[in-house]
Protein backbone atom coordinates (compact mmCIF):
# COMPACT_ATOMS: atom_id res chain seq x y z
CA UNK A 1 0.00 0.00 0.00
CA UNK A 2 1.46 3.22 -0.71
CA UNK A 3 1.11 6.53 1.54
CA UNK A 4 -1.34 8.01 0.05
CA UNK A 5 -3.35 4.33 -0.31
CA UNK A 6 -2.93 4.03 3.65
CA UNK A 7 -3.60 7.86 4.32
CA UNK A 8 -7.00 7.90 1.92
CA UNK A 9 -9.31 5.81 4.31
CA UNK A 10 -8.60 8.00 7.32
CA UNK A 11 -9.19 11.28 5.18
CA UNK A 12 -12.27 9.71 3.75
CA UNK A 13 -13.98 9.54 6.79
CA UNK A 14 -12.93 12.48 8.33
CA UNK A 15 -14.16 14.56 5.72
CA UNK A 16 -17.63 12.93 5.20
CA UNK A 17 -17.86 12.88 9.19
CA UNK A 18 -17.35 16.80 8.44
CA UNK A 19 -19.60 17.42 5.96
CA UNK A 20 -22.46 16.18 7.73
CA UNK A 21 -21.65 19.29 10.16
CA UNK A 22 -22.71 21.61 7.51
CA UNK A 23 -23.91 24.17 9.50
CA UNK A 24 -20.83 24.52 11.64
CA UNK A 25 -18.94 24.41 7.80
CA UNK A 26 -20.61 26.97 7.02
CA UNK A 27 -19.94 29.00 9.92
CA UNK A 28 -16.22 28.32 9.26
CA UNK A 29 -16.30 29.37 5.56
CA UNK A 30 -18.27 32.65 6.38
CA UNK A 31 -17.19 33.94 9.48
CA UNK A 32 -13.55 34.90 8.45
CA UNK A 33 -15.03 36.71 4.66
CA UNK A 34 -17.40 38.49 7.96
CA UNK A 35 -14.98 39.69 10.10
CA UNK A 36 -12.63 41.68 8.57
CA UNK A 37 -14.87 43.57 6.52
CA UNK A 38 -17.26 43.98 9.55
CA UNK A 39 -13.90 45.41 11.54
CA UNK A 40 -13.64 48.11 9.09
CA UNK A 41 -17.35 48.85 8.54
CA UNK A 42 -18.10 49.00 12.19
CA UNK A 43 -14.86 51.09 13.13
CA UNK A 44 -16.03 53.62 9.83
CA UNK A 45 -19.61 53.49 10.37
CA UNK A 46 -19.26 54.19 14.60
CA UNK A 47 -17.40 56.87 14.12
CA UNK A 48 -20.18 58.92 12.52
CA UNK A 49 -22.07 58.46 15.46
CA UNK A 50 -19.67 59.93 18.11
CA UNK A 51 -18.93 63.33 17.77
CA UNK A 52 -16.42 64.98 20.13
CA UNK A 53 -17.18 68.04 21.93
CA UNK A 54 -14.19 70.85 22.02
CA UNK A 55 -15.09 73.89 24.20
CA UNK A 56 -12.82 76.60 23.57
CA UNK A 57 -12.74 79.78 26.01
CA UNK A 58 -11.62 83.20 24.64
CA UNK A 59 -10.54 85.32 27.74
CA UNK A 60 -8.43 87.37 25.67
CA UNK A 61 -10.79 88.84 23.43
CA UNK A 62 -8.61 91.39 22.04
CA UNK A 63 -6.47 92.10 18.55
CA UNK A 64 -3.51 94.17 17.53
CA UNK A 65 -1.52 95.32 14.67
CA UNK A 66 2.04 93.94 14.16
CA UNK A 67 3.72 95.05 11.03
CA UNK A 68 0.63 96.40 9.40
CA UNK A 69 -1.37 92.97 10.21
CA UNK A 70 -4.00 92.12 12.57
CA UNK A 71 -3.23 89.45 14.90
CA UNK A 72 -5.97 88.71 17.48
CA UNK A 73 -7.70 85.88 19.56
CA UNK A 74 -10.77 85.43 17.66
CA UNK A 75 -8.25 85.25 14.64
CA UNK A 76 -6.81 82.39 15.78
CA UNK A 77 -9.85 80.62 17.64
CA UNK A 78 -11.79 80.99 13.90
CA UNK A 79 -9.04 79.07 12.81
CA UNK A 80 -9.56 76.41 15.16
CA UNK A 81 -12.90 75.90 14.93
CA UNK A 82 -12.86 75.90 11.22
CA UNK A 83 -10.28 72.36 11.54
CA UNK A 84 -12.74 71.16 14.35
CA UNK A 85 -15.68 71.24 12.53
CA UNK A 86 -14.49 69.84 9.33
CA UNK A 87 -14.06 66.71 10.85
CA UNK A 88 -16.68 66.50 12.54
CA UNK A 89 -16.40 68.18 16.40
CA UNK A 90 -18.82 69.60 17.99
CA UNK A 91 -17.15 73.50 18.94
CA UNK A 92 -18.40 75.96 21.56
CA UNK A 93 -16.49 78.94 21.84
CA UNK A 94 -18.12 81.15 25.24
CA UNK A 95 -16.19 84.12 27.12
CA UNK A 96 -17.44 83.24 30.61
CA UNK A 97 -16.16 79.61 32.01
CA UNK A 98 -19.42 79.65 34.12
CA UNK A 99 -21.53 78.52 31.07
CA UNK A 100 -19.49 75.40 30.99
CA UNK A 101 -20.44 74.22 34.51
CA UNK A 102 -21.76 70.57 33.92
CA UNK A 103 -21.26 70.02 30.13
CA UNK A 104 -19.04 67.45 28.82
CA UNK A 105 -16.32 68.12 26.83
CA UNK A 106 -13.36 65.68 25.09
CA UNK A 107 -10.82 68.54 25.03
CA UNK A 108 -10.69 72.03 26.82
CA UNK A 109 -9.05 75.06 25.16
CA UNK A 110 -8.11 78.25 26.95
CA UNK A 111 -6.84 81.80 25.83
CA UNK A 112 -6.15 83.44 28.41
CA UNK A 113 -6.00 87.21 28.98
CA UNK A 114 -3.17 89.13 27.99
CA UNK A 115 -2.38 86.27 24.87
CA UNK A 116 -2.28 88.86 22.01
CA UNK A 117 -0.12 91.71 24.16
CA UNK A 118 2.11 88.72 24.98
CA UNK A 119 1.61 86.94 21.03
CA UNK A 120 3.02 90.74 19.09
CA UNK A 121 5.96 91.08 22.38
CA UNK A 122 9.18 90.69 21.24
CA UNK A 123 10.39 89.42 24.44
CA UNK A 124 7.62 87.49 25.80
CA UNK A 125 5.43 84.23 25.35
CA UNK A 126 2.07 83.70 24.64
CA UNK A 127 0.36 80.46 26.57
CA UNK A 128 -2.67 78.10 25.70
CA UNK A 129 -4.12 75.83 27.90
CA UNK A 130 -5.45 72.84 26.51
CA UNK A 131 -7.37 70.10 29.04
CA UNK A 132 -7.87 66.67 27.91
CA UNK A 133 -10.43 64.73 29.34
CA UNK A 134 -9.62 61.59 30.72
CA UNK A 135 -10.71 58.01 28.72
CA UNK A 136 -11.71 59.79 25.62
CA UNK A 137 -10.67 58.58 22.33
CA UNK A 138 -12.11 61.82 20.76
CA UNK A 139 -9.68 64.11 22.93
CA UNK A 140 -6.16 62.69 21.45
CA UNK A 141 -7.72 63.62 17.53
CA UNK A 142 -8.84 67.31 18.71
CA UNK A 143 -5.43 67.97 20.73
CA UNK A 144 -3.84 66.82 16.84
CA UNK A 145 -5.90 69.38 14.86
CA UNK A 146 -6.13 71.89 17.74
CA UNK A 147 -1.85 71.85 17.94
CA UNK A 148 -1.89 71.97 14.19
CA UNK A 149 -3.64 74.86 13.73
CA UNK A 150 -1.63 76.69 16.92
CA UNK A 151 1.52 75.53 15.29
CA UNK A 152 0.01 77.17 12.09
CA UNK A 153 -0.70 80.62 13.53
CA UNK A 154 2.80 80.28 15.32
CA UNK A 155 4.66 80.32 12.08
CA UNK A 156 2.48 82.62 10.65
CA UNK A 157 3.47 85.59 13.60
CA UNK A 158 6.49 84.33 13.51
CA UNK A 159 6.88 85.34 10.10
CA UNK A 160 5.28 88.89 10.69
CA UNK A 161 8.04 89.17 13.24
CA UNK A 162 10.83 88.59 11.34
CA UNK A 163 9.74 91.04 8.61
CA UNK A 164 8.94 93.75 11.03
CA UNK A 165 12.41 93.32 12.54
CA UNK A 166 14.31 93.08 8.74
CA UNK A 167 12.67 95.93 7.85
CA UNK A 168 13.30 98.24 11.11
CA UNK A 169 16.64 97.35 10.78
CA UNK A 170 16.82 97.71 6.75
CA UNK A 171 18.25 93.81 6.69
CA UNK A 172 17.03 91.88 3.25
CA UNK A 173 16.00 88.53 4.61
CA UNK A 174 14.13 85.29 3.34
CA UNK A 175 11.96 84.36 5.96
CA UNK A 176 12.85 80.79 5.66
CA UNK A 177 16.15 80.70 6.26
CA UNK A 178 15.60 82.45 9.89
CA UNK A 179 12.50 80.75 10.93
CA UNK A 180 13.10 77.10 9.04
CA UNK A 181 17.11 77.16 8.52
CA UNK A 182 16.86 73.40 8.27
CA UNK A 183 15.20 71.32 5.63
CA UNK A 184 15.15 67.50 5.57
CA UNK A 185 14.81 65.50 2.58
CA UNK A 186 13.08 62.31 3.32
CA UNK A 187 14.31 58.82 1.17
CA UNK A 188 12.94 55.32 1.24
CA UNK A 189 15.40 52.68 0.96
CA UNK A 190 14.50 48.85 0.79
CA UNK A 191 16.82 45.98 3.37
CA UNK A 192 19.87 46.12 0.49
CA UNK A 193 19.63 49.86 0.17
CA UNK A 194 17.60 50.48 -3.22
CA UNK A 195 15.62 53.13 -2.99
CA UNK A 196 12.15 52.37 -2.63
CA UNK A 197 8.63 54.04 -3.39
CA UNK A 198 5.96 55.36 -0.83
CA UNK A 199 3.99 52.27 -2.30
CA UNK A 200 6.41 49.87 -1.25
CA UNK A 201 6.54 51.19 1.96
CA UNK A 202 2.69 50.95 1.89
CA UNK A 203 2.85 47.61 0.93
CA UNK A 204 5.12 46.84 4.00
CA UNK A 205 2.42 48.10 6.68
CA UNK A 206 -0.42 46.53 4.55
CA UNK A 207 2.58 43.11 5.60
CA UNK A 208 1.77 43.83 8.99
CA UNK A 209 -1.82 44.02 8.61
CA UNK A 210 -2.26 40.67 6.32
CA UNK A 211 -0.17 38.85 9.01
CA UNK A 212 -2.42 40.25 11.88
CA UNK A 213 -5.50 38.52 10.05
CA UNK A 214 -4.41 35.10 10.65
CA UNK A 215 -5.55 35.81 14.35
CA UNK A 216 -9.06 34.42 13.14
CA UNK A 217 -7.96 31.31 11.59
CA UNK A 218 -6.25 29.02 13.73
CA UNK A 219 -9.30 28.27 16.08
CA UNK A 220 -11.28 26.19 13.78
CA UNK A 221 -8.89 23.61 13.04
CA UNK A 222 -7.97 22.47 16.59
CA UNK A 223 -11.94 22.43 17.66
CA UNK A 224 -11.78 20.10 14.20
CA UNK A 225 -8.79 18.18 15.44
CA UNK A 226 -9.76 18.14 19.52
CA UNK A 227 -13.12 16.78 18.27
CA UNK A 228 -11.53 14.25 15.95
CA UNK A 229 -9.15 12.45 18.77
CA UNK A 230 -10.91 13.36 21.90
CA UNK A 231 -14.52 13.29 20.80
CA UNK A 232 -14.01 9.99 19.10
CA UNK A 233 -12.37 8.68 22.45
CA UNK A 234 -15.33 9.98 24.45
CA UNK A 235 -17.72 8.63 22.07
CA UNK A 236 -16.25 5.15 22.29
CA UNK A 237 -15.69 4.86 18.25
CA UNK A 238 -11.67 5.23 18.72
CA UNK A 239 -11.23 1.69 19.50
CA UNK A 240 -13.28 0.64 15.89
CA UNK A 241 -10.62 3.01 14.56
CA UNK A 242 -8.06 1.31 16.08
CA UNK A 243 -8.82 -2.44 15.39
CA UNK A 244 -8.30 -1.68 11.62
CA UNK A 245 -5.13 -2.40 9.85
CA UNK A 246 -4.44 0.83 9.13
CA UNK A 247 -0.88 1.90 10.39
CA UNK A 248 -0.79 4.73 13.14
CA UNK A 249 1.35 6.77 11.05
CA UNK A 250 -1.50 7.33 8.58
CA UNK A 251 -4.24 7.26 11.31
CA UNK A 252 -2.63 10.36 12.69
CA UNK A 253 -1.62 12.49 9.51
CA UNK A 254 -4.74 11.41 7.56
CA UNK A 255 -6.76 13.35 10.91
CA UNK A 256 -4.23 16.42 10.47
CA UNK A 257 -4.59 16.81 7.29
CA UNK A 258 -8.20 16.53 6.85
CA UNK A 259 -8.75 18.98 9.52
CA UNK A 260 -6.30 21.34 8.03
CA UNK A 261 -8.72 21.16 4.78
CA UNK A 262 -11.11 22.76 6.59
CA UNK A 263 -8.50 25.60 7.85
CA UNK A 264 -7.93 26.14 4.12
CA UNK A 265 -11.22 26.54 3.66
CA UNK A 266 -10.96 29.48 6.44
CA UNK A 267 -7.90 30.85 4.89
CA UNK A 268 -9.40 31.53 1.79
CA UNK A 269 -12.29 32.67 2.93
CA UNK A 270 -10.49 34.87 5.03
CA UNK A 271 -8.28 36.04 2.55
CA UNK A 272 -11.58 37.49 0.40
CA UNK A 273 -12.63 39.33 4.09
CA UNK A 274 -9.21 40.74 3.71
CA UNK A 275 -10.00 42.16 0.42
CA UNK A 276 -13.25 43.14 1.23
CA UNK A 277 -11.66 44.96 4.63
CA UNK A 278 -9.65 47.23 2.32
CA UNK A 279 -12.13 48.14 -0.51
CA UNK A 280 -14.09 49.94 2.46
CA UNK A 281 -11.82 52.68 3.21
CA UNK A 282 -11.00 52.67 -0.64
CA UNK A 283 -14.72 53.54 -0.96
CA UNK A 284 -15.06 55.58 1.89
CA UNK A 285 -11.94 57.75 1.64
CA UNK A 286 -11.77 57.80 -2.42
CA UNK A 287 -8.21 56.17 -1.94
CA UNK A 288 -7.65 52.84 -3.67
CA UNK A 289 -5.85 50.99 -1.27
CA UNK A 290 -6.98 47.48 -2.71
CA UNK A 291 -4.20 48.48 -5.60
CA UNK A 292 -1.68 47.95 -3.06
CA UNK A 293 -2.87 44.02 -1.88
CA UNK A 294 -1.38 42.68 -5.04
CA UNK A 295 -2.05 39.43 -6.08
CA UNK A 296 1.32 37.90 -4.43
CA UNK A 297 0.20 39.31 -0.85
CA UNK A 298 -2.72 37.78 -1.10
CA UNK A 299 -1.13 34.38 -2.40
CA UNK A 300 1.07 34.25 0.29
CA UNK A 301 -1.43 35.31 3.13
CA UNK A 302 -3.54 31.81 2.11
CA UNK A 303 0.05 29.80 2.36
CA UNK A 304 0.30 31.93 5.49
CA UNK A 305 -3.31 30.47 6.80
CA UNK A 306 -2.42 26.85 5.57
CA UNK A 307 1.25 26.84 7.48
CA UNK A 308 -0.21 28.29 10.47
CA UNK A 309 -2.97 26.23 10.77
CA UNK A 310 -0.83 23.08 9.97
CA UNK A 311 1.61 24.01 12.91
CA UNK A 312 -1.07 24.37 15.21
CA UNK A 313 -2.51 21.38 14.71
CA UNK A 314 1.09 20.06 15.09
CA UNK A 315 1.86 21.87 18.16
CA UNK A 316 -1.48 20.86 19.96
CA UNK A 317 -1.52 17.22 18.89
CA UNK A 318 1.54 15.72 21.40
CA UNK A 319 -0.15 17.00 23.94
CA UNK A 320 -3.87 16.10 22.80
CA UNK A 321 -3.19 12.07 22.18
CA UNK A 322 -1.85 12.45 26.17
CA UNK A 323 -4.72 14.40 27.38
CA UNK A 324 -7.70 12.45 28.83
CA UNK A 325 -10.55 14.85 28.13
CA UNK A 326 -12.12 17.53 26.76
CA UNK A 327 -11.21 19.75 29.43
CA UNK A 328 -7.88 19.15 29.74
CA UNK A 329 -7.37 19.11 25.92
CA UNK A 330 -8.97 22.73 25.79
CA UNK A 331 -6.39 24.06 27.99
CA UNK A 332 -3.68 23.01 25.76
CA UNK A 333 -5.83 24.21 22.68
CA UNK A 334 -6.30 27.84 24.48
CA UNK A 335 -2.70 28.21 24.88
CA UNK A 336 -1.75 27.48 21.46
CA UNK A 337 -4.39 29.85 20.23
CA UNK A 338 -2.69 32.10 22.79
CA UNK A 339 0.33 31.71 22.03
CA UNK A 340 -0.26 32.33 17.89
CA UNK A 341 -2.14 35.24 18.51
CA UNK A 342 0.52 37.30 20.96
CA UNK A 343 2.99 36.52 17.28
CA UNK A 344 0.39 37.53 14.56
CA UNK A 345 -0.67 40.76 17.79
CA UNK A 346 3.15 41.65 17.95
CA UNK A 347 3.97 41.85 14.62
CA UNK A 348 2.01 44.96 14.01
CA UNK A 349 4.83 47.15 16.00
CA UNK A 350 7.72 45.13 16.11
CA UNK A 351 10.46 43.85 13.37
CA UNK A 352 11.21 40.37 14.53
CA UNK A 353 13.88 39.85 12.81
CA UNK A 354 15.68 43.35 14.43
CA UNK A 355 14.97 42.09 17.45
CA UNK A 356 18.36 41.33 20.15
CA UNK A 357 19.27 37.54 19.79
CA UNK A 358 18.12 36.68 22.91
CA UNK A 359 14.80 37.19 22.20
CA UNK A 360 14.38 36.53 18.91
CA UNK A 361 16.00 33.03 18.65
CA UNK A 362 13.18 32.04 21.27
CA UNK A 363 11.01 33.32 19.22
CA UNK A 364 12.48 31.66 16.09
CA UNK A 365 11.43 28.29 18.04
CA UNK A 366 7.63 29.01 16.77
CA UNK A 367 6.95 28.37 13.38
CA UNK A 368 4.01 31.33 13.21
CA UNK A 369 7.08 33.93 13.53
CA UNK A 370 8.66 32.41 10.65
CA UNK A 371 4.99 32.68 8.95
CA UNK A 372 4.65 36.73 9.95
CA UNK A 373 8.40 36.40 8.53
CA UNK A 374 7.91 34.95 5.46
CA UNK A 375 4.98 37.66 4.43
CA UNK A 376 7.22 40.32 5.01
CA UNK A 377 9.87 39.18 2.99
CA UNK A 378 7.78 38.47 0.34
CA UNK A 379 6.30 42.65 0.57
CA UNK A 380 10.32 42.89 1.08
CA UNK A 381 11.06 41.65 -2.31
CA UNK A 382 13.39 38.79 -0.70
CA UNK A 383 11.77 35.44 -1.93
CA UNK A 384 14.73 33.67 -0.92
CA UNK A 385 14.74 34.19 2.62
CA UNK A 386 10.99 34.05 2.89
CA UNK A 387 11.06 29.93 1.35
CA UNK A 388 13.78 29.57 4.23
CA UNK A 389 11.39 30.90 6.72
CA UNK A 390 8.54 28.86 4.99
CA UNK A 391 10.84 25.52 5.00
CA UNK A 392 11.45 26.40 8.53
CA UNK A 393 8.11 26.49 9.83
CA UNK A 394 6.91 23.34 7.30
CA UNK A 395 9.82 21.51 8.80
CA UNK A 396 9.37 22.80 12.53
CA UNK A 397 5.65 21.36 12.10
CA UNK A 398 6.61 18.11 10.40
CA UNK A 399 8.87 17.73 13.08
CA UNK A 400 6.47 17.92 15.62
CA UNK A 401 4.16 15.61 13.42
CA UNK A 402 6.93 13.07 13.82
CA UNK A 403 7.15 13.16 17.90
CA UNK A 404 3.24 12.47 17.96
CA UNK A 405 3.24 9.75 16.01
CA UNK A 406 5.93 8.33 18.24
CA UNK A 407 3.98 9.10 21.44
CA UNK A 408 1.15 7.81 20.18
CA UNK A 409 -0.04 4.81 21.98
CA UNK A 410 -3.63 2.76 21.45
CA UNK A 411 -3.38 1.69 25.48
CA UNK A 412 -2.70 5.32 26.87
CA UNK A 413 -5.78 7.02 24.29
CA UNK A 414 -8.12 4.19 25.18
CA UNK A 415 -7.48 3.96 28.98
CA UNK A 416 -6.68 6.79 29.84
CA UNK A 417 -9.34 8.81 32.06
CA UNK A 418 -11.43 10.90 30.81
Amino acid sequence: MTIVSKLYPVMWKELKSMIRDLRTLLVIAVLPLLIMPLMGLSSLYLQQYQQGVVVIIDEDRSWALLGGHNVSSHGLISKVVAALKANNFIVRVVINPQELKGMYFDLKVVVPKGFVVNLTSLTRLAYVKIIRTVGSVKAYDADRIVQNELSSYSKYVSQIKTLYLADRSGLKVNVESILSPIKVIVGIVGPGGVAASPAEEFRTYLARIVAFSLIFVTTPSIAYITDSIIGEKERKTFEAVLATPLPRQALLLGKVLSTSLVGLMAGVSDAVGLILFFVLPSLAYGVNVLAYLTADLVVIHIVGVYVSILASLALVLPAMIRAGSYRSSQAVSLAIISIASIIFFICLYVDIPNLQASIKYPLYVLPYTHVVIMIRDIVLGAPIRALMHLGIALAESVALLALSVKMFSDERIIYLKT
